[in-house]
């Protein structure tokens, strides 16, 4: 992952209204706060038992 901080400009904003999807300030922040939490749950016991389920197993991350 490239950065802590997803994306959260006007274009993003723009691209999502065009869609019909409000962004808001409070929904910004729980977004943030939802990717932080599943950051912290990823352990690398966890990668390892998703790159075997995909069968990736043998490959390094990039």
């Amino acid at each position: 992952m490239s950065s802590d901080t997803p994306e959260t400009g006007t274009e993003t904003t723009a691209m999502l209204a065009a869609v019909g999807i409000t962004v808001t300030p409070e929904g910004k922040e729980r977004a943030r706060r939802r990717l932080r939490a599943a950051r912290e749950r990823w352990t690398p016991e966890l990668d390892a038992a998703v790159r075997e389920q995909l069968g990736l197993h043998h490959q390094t991350a990039a």
